[in-house]
């Protein structure tokens, strides 16, 4: 069902940038390991963004960007390019 979801919002916005906001909320661990790899396999789009503060990502993604609040700002604190 991911699949046939991505594919109408390619269809129906035209966009090829997808935004995923805390996709694994409320998930077991088997579930986001699952919706992880599926999040991997997605094609069609230029550029696939996942926002979380779920770790599941952090090893399976080309690249990482850890943001942290320090004294009430945002800052990027590790951008990692994994290989």
């Amino acid at each position: 069902s991911l699949a046939v979801r991505f594919a109408l919002l390619k269809i129906l916005s035209g966009c090829d940038v997808v935004f995923l906001d805390e996709p694994t909320q409320n998930m077991d661990e088997i579930r986001r390991e699952k919706l992880s790899e599926q999040i991997l396999n997605i094609s069609g789009f230029k550029q696939i963004f996942v926002i979380s503060h779920d770790d599941t990502f952090n090893e399976k993604y080309e690249n990482v960007v850890k943001v942290e609040k320090i004294g009430g700002e945002s800052r990027v604190i590790a951008g990692d390019v994994i290989s």
